[in-house]
């Protein structure tokens, strides 16, 4: 008997504790030789005679395998190998199937039986994975390893790491390290020259926290004139490509050979270009001359730019390097612009390599805390699908006297994508009267056609006159048409025949189409990582959203139509919001279309309830909570990669498990708060949530009981998360399987992972109404 209370003649007793099949179905009551019996609301099922249905039986994976070819294969460059496969789901349900080929062939089909598939990358060792989920996200994988041409032999050893986090020498567990990249996917180009859309240049932004529990022994974010933060190196035994990868430097080897010498090619950014000793990025960026290794100087690095842990002895070495600096404003250390390559030090592409980020004491020197994030870059910015000799734009049929298109001296996709972009120089020379081809030296775009992803940060800012860089990739792009039977509509003269975007008439045919059912291989991913990277891979890919449900079509993100506020779209700047389709209550529905789509210009839905709204007049990759100005990237991960990935060995998901024992959302309060921090109870954790999986919020050992919190401030605040019926909404969705207990011990329920949490998962739905 935990609780007895007396309203008039009414005696009511409460018995807590009971759940499940505990609860009774009948109660009897005696007194004074009198009894009467009442049935039990909310009681099982089976009280009424007819048992319940048995539980749904754990989900199976599916069972799939790679029928061709039936081994490893080994083929040249530009052959092509024949793949087909075979799935079954246990369950019989619906099955998803993916190809990845570890970046050598430029395609990820989601077929079972993809046929041929070429493979354009020379002398390396392809990881062919082929995958099937079924629709309860279990997952089957089988391999096969494709050898294209001759891999390269007699690298040196795998480079030494910094202690791994939950290691002794990584810190006592009195600290964290909540590290995260800005954006989830960095661009570089595969070459620099003839052109650079976007260098090597990596950010990683962390915060350390110092922690505690409530009060004035609260957790405490660290800054500068406490610890200092530093990144190496490190490695995922379960990498999906491949066990071990790392990548400690963004140097060639052997260091300082170029192009076809180098057996590990990993960029030409610091190549000597000329005569002079010039490097490409000197001449890309004058007045910087970054050494092998280091990347750009910016606004954050006053001293030089990050260096890449390797720089002192490349493939040998993996130093601990400094962060730029203490951001203030934003609590958060950053490390600015770090030179990460795709290539791993033994050639195998890992667009998603890890950093061990480390917090030092300053007095002492000891390490405090440590975790591995992921630093994503990606060198599939494209440009062969359209240039590359012969395709629609390089086409030297279309006119009397044009430009000169060259073609690729070899299959290798470099050097596809170096002569298609030679192309678009020849092109841009014969339409604007520039001499790129003549002059024959590394073009930066963003000299003339400004690139926030660079003038933000102390970069080149443009000509001011000229258009910027995304005004003209996708304003111009997504002009262009096609008429029925796919052919680019043309002058007289072979020029495109582009869209008026004001005075659209609605039968136009984009070149590069958007919208409902058209896949993003077909759009974005023609240009940005997709086909091979997947740049776009979180929680939001794998609930099927696509790039335009957010950002809008081509003409939107080319500036072509004012946004409701009345201005142009400034690229960097406008951009979707997380509340547009997130209103921070789990009875609502998810928004599909974070913009209204009779907009063209998608302008971003405002948000009418701030729950889950970003901090006002910024972005998600800048915002804070209000919890004690927690960064939101550090507990839900980066734009385009938010946690978790549905890949469980991705490096993606490594640091929440390391932080948490599980991917996803950081949802555990002790990450940050000491055991028992809450005796007492409390609605302001992130997004005013209680403490999660906590003994003392299920039931105290005092007289605290959180059905004291439900009616605070006059509003019922389970239902935001619980819903107005407290029966629970997908807000209340546990992560993993979770065993409740309360203060006692005593265990209130048990949870799959996937069940949904309801006020009478441990009690009565009357009980969690009462005042």
């Amino acid at each position: 008997m935990a609780k007895k209370s007396t309203r008039g003649k009414e005696v009511r007793i409460t018995v807590r504790g009971l759940s499940g099949n505990q609860v009774p179905c009948e109660v009897r009551a005696e007194a004074d030789g009198l009894s009467d019996v009442g049935s039990v609301e909310n009681s099982p099922a089976d009280c009424e005679g007819n048992p319940p249905p048995p539980p749904p039986g754990e989900n199976q994976p599916p069972v799939c395998s790679i029928l061709q070819p039936t081994g490893n294969a080994s083929i040249d460059l530009g052959e092509s190998v024949y793949f087909t496969a075979e799935a079954t789901d246990p369950e019989g349900g619906m099955l998803l199937y993916e190809w990845d080929f570890s970046g050598g062939a430029d395609v990820r089909p989601t077929v079972m039986n993809p046929g041929d598939v070429v493979f354009d990358v020379a002398n390396g060792n392809f990881i062919t994975t082929f995958i099937v989920t079924d629709d309860q996200g279990a997952r089957c994988t089988d391999q096969r390893v494709i050898e294209v041409g001759s891999p390269p032999e007699g690298l040196p050893p795998k480079v030494n790491e910094q202690p791994a986090p939950g290691t002794a020498a990584a810190g006592n567990g009195d600290n964290v390290v909540l590290a995260f990249n800005d954006l989830g996917m960095h661009c570089a180009d595969l070459g620099s020259y003839p052109l650079s859309i976007l260098p090597p240049f990596n950010t990683v932004n962390t915060q350390v926290v110092r922690k505690g529990s409530t009060g004035s022994n609260r957790p405490l974010i660290l800054n500068a004139s406490q610890v200092a933060v530093r990144y190496s190196a490190a490695s995922n035994a379960n990498d999906p490509a491949g066990a071990g990868s790392i990548n400690s430097t963004s140097q060639n080897y052997p260091p300082g050979t170029i192009g076809g010498a180098s057996l590990v090619r990993k960029t030409d950014f610091w190549d000597v270009f000329d005569e002079f000793g010039n490097t490409i990025a000197a001449l890309l960026f004058p007045g910087l001359d970054p050494l092998p290794d280091e990347g750009l100087q910016t606004l954050a690095n006053l001293d030089h730019g990050r260096y890449m842990p390797g720089i002192s002895n490349p493939y040998y070495n993996n130093e601990p390097q400094e962060f730029s600096g203490y951001d203030e404003l934003k609590h958060w250390f950053t490390s600015q612009g770090i030179p990460m390559s795709s290539v791993d030090d033994i050639g195998r592409l890992n667009s998603f390599p890890l950093m061990r980020v480390q917090a030092v004491d300053i007095g002492t020197g000891q390490v405090l805390a440590t975790s591995d994030a992921v630093v994503p870059v990606s060198t599939e910015v494209d440009c062969r699908d359209c240039h590359a000799i012969g395709e629609v734009g390089a086409d030297s049929s279309v006119r009397g006297s044009g430009p000169l298109f060259v073609s690729a001296v070899s299959a290798n996709r470099v050097d596809v994508e170096t002569a298609a972009k030679h192309n678009i120089l020849a092109l841009h020379d014969f339409k604007h009267a520039t001499t790129f081809v003549i002059d024959d030296q590394p073009v930066l775009c963003a000299a003339c056609h400004r690139s926030n992803a660079l003038a933000e940060v102390g970069g080149p800012g443009g000509i001011p006159e000229v258009e910027s860089m995304s005004a003209v990739m996708h304003g111009f792009h997504g002009r262009l048409q096609v008429d029925s039977t796919g052919e680019l509509v043309r002058d007289g003269a072979g020029e495109p025949v582009l869209m008026d975007p004001p005075n659209l008439v609605g039968d136009e045919l984009a070149l590069i189409p958007t919208g409902e059912g058209i896949p993003m291989e077909q759009n974005c991913f023609s240009c940005h990582p997709g086909k091979i990277t997947q740049c776009f891979r979180g929680a939001m890919f794998t609930a099927q959203q696509k790039c335009d449900d957010c950002h809008g079509g081509m003409l939107a993100m080319g500036g072509e139509f004012a946004l409701n506020t009345g201005h142009i779209r400034e690229p960097w700047v406008d951009e979707p919001k997380c509340s547009s389709c997130h209103s921070g209550h789990g009875e609502d529905t998810v928004g599909k279309i974070a913009y209204d789509p009779n907009d063209p210009a998608a302008t971003p839905i405002e948000f009418v309830n701030s729950r889950f709204a970003e901090n006002l007049g910024s972005l998600y990759r800048n915002s804070l909570d209000n919890h004690a100005g927690i960064a939101c990237e550090g507990c839900h991960g980066s734009p385009h990669a938010i946690w978790p990935n549905r890949d469980p060995n991705a490096n993606d998901n490594v640091i929440a498990i390391q932080l948490q024992g599980h991917a996803g959302t950081i949802s555990e309060c002790t990450v940050c708060h000491e055991n028992n921090s809450f005796p007492d109870g409390t609605l302001d954790g992130p997004h005013g949530m209680h403490p999660v999986n906590d003994p003392s919020w299920i039931k105290s050992k005092g007289d605290f009981y959180h059905e004291d919190f439900v009616w605070k401030n006059g509003e019922d605040q389970c239902a935001s998360c619980h819903g107005a019926d407290h029966k629970g909404t997908r807000l209340s969705r546990v992560p993993v399987d979770r065993v409740l207990r309360d203060a006692d011990g005593v265990i209130r329920a048990t949870l799959n992972a996937g069940d949904i949490v309801a006020c009478d998962t441990c009690h009565s739905l009357e009980k969690s109404f009462e005042d």
